[in-house]
């Protein structure tokens, strides 16, 4: 049977600090083990042999082996190895922080000023996320490697009958270019990917408790930023603290076919909206429903019959990345690139969310109507064919 280790590497030359470690995790982490380095030797040593079952690190900059210089360079070198290589939470806990800045704003690093309480407060911080199966998610061989074999296995072969593959490389082939093996791997890493998602998300769909997804998963933070600095469903905020919904297609962007870019002004969640979508009182006593949980189930789903909402805004639930509010299609701006340096991406939706916001968008801009009728006079027609459809078996005795 596999072995099933929480191992939680820790660099620091300090006695006194290892020891308040040590105390710390025999109190409070019970599902954690708690290895102690006093140097970078010692720390790749350990690293090597147990790879597979450390979940956590927690890092000192400075050990004192060489020169502080030295020292601190060859720790902010083992952090960044293991930021680029591996998926687990890294605790920079030092006196020196700010000789530290190059992953400023990265989640897995968690930088902490030492200090009196600091110990406990990453050790508590630790054991969260192992009490929370957290960090059995994202290690190496984690359930997440699992899930992703799994799903490859049931969703990527499903997607091919009889000569599919071949066919598909062929019509690869038939574009002559250096780079076809290349082209090839990105074609069919994209449809796993593709269909991994699609497959997940039916599996989870299937009427059980998993089947709601949590607010944070409509939101994003593109790795392509680089090559896209604004992308449709993108979330601006401009320096005076506005923000704004990309609406221009996709296409466009991707092939620079565009002048200026179709933003849509996003209002913040106010006051009163903020207490209706957390109102306490009952709404239906037979389910339980509350008033502010109505209100929020129905702008999530975009229900138009929500006063919050209606044909002209979509709203845009809050989470930990995004504080939310109301895409608003009546307040649209055309922006040049050039004055797009003024904004910064805040958060982006994923494709079907931002999917939504385009289609409820056009539909505003598409509405339309007829001249108003006179009811009495429709009123009549319907009637007449009440009255037809009750005379007909009549007339024909």
């Amino acid at each position: 049977m596999k072995e099933n280790k929480n191992i939680i590497l820790l660099l620091e030359d300090d006695n006194k600090i290892r020891e308040a470690f040590s105390e710390h995790f025999k109190l409070s982490c019970k599902k954690g083990i708690l290895i102690e380095t006093r140097n970078i030797k010692e720390y790749l040593e350990v690293f090597e042999k147990e790879e597979q079952y450390i979940k956590c690190l927690i890092m000192d900059l400075n050990n004192k082996e060489a020169s502080e210089e030295e020292s601190i360079n060859l720790t902010i070198e083992q952090i960044t190895t293991q930021f680029n290589n591996n998926r687990i939470p890294i605790f920079v806990h030092s006196g020196n922080l700010e000789r530290f800045t190059t992953l400023d704003e990265k989640g897995t690093i968690i930088k902490k000023e030492k200090s009196r309480k600091s110990v406990s407060e990453i050790v508590s911080s630790i054991n969260l996320m192992l009490e929370s199966g957290f960090l059995e998610i994202f290690s190496k061989n984690g359930s997440l490697d699992q899930k992703i074999m799994e799903e490859i296995h049931g969703a990527f072969i499903s997607q091919f009958k009889h000569d599919e593959i071949e066919k598909i490389i062929k019509s690869i082939q038939s574009e002559p270019s250096e780079h076809l093996i290349e082209r090839i791997r990105i074609v069919f890493e994209r449809i796993a990917i593709r269909s991994i998602y699609h497959s997940f998300l039916n599996k989870n769909s299937l009427n059980n408790a998993f089947s709601s997804v949590n607010a944070i998963e409509h939101y994003l933070r593109r790795s392509n930023i680089e090559k896209y600095p604004f992308f449709t469903g993108d979330v601006l905020e401009c320096s005076k603290k506005n923000l704004y919904f990309v609406a221009t297609p996709r296409c466009n962007i991707a092939n620079k076919n565009y002048d200026e870019i179709l933003l849509c002004r996003i209002n913040k969640i106010s006051e009163d909206q903020r207490n209706g979508l957390t109102s306490t009182k009952i709404d239906n006593n037979k389910t339980g429903e509350t008033k502010g949980k109505k209100q929020l189930r129905m702008s999530i789903t975009d229900d138009v019959t929500n006063s919050h909402i209606g044909e002209r805004f979509r709203f845009l639930p809050p989470s930990p990345q995004f504080e939310g509010g109301y895409v608003d299609f009546k307040q649209l701006i055309t922006v040049p690139k050039e004055d797009l340096e003024k904004f910064g991406v805040v958060i982006s939706l994923v494709d079907d969310f931002a999917n939504d916001v385009v289609r409820k968008l056009t539909g505003y801009l598409l509405r339309g109507g007829i001249a108003d009728t006179d009811y009495n006079e429709a009123m009549y027609y319907l009637k007449r064919d009440e009255l037809l459809a009750v005379a007909a078996p009549i007339k024909s005795l």
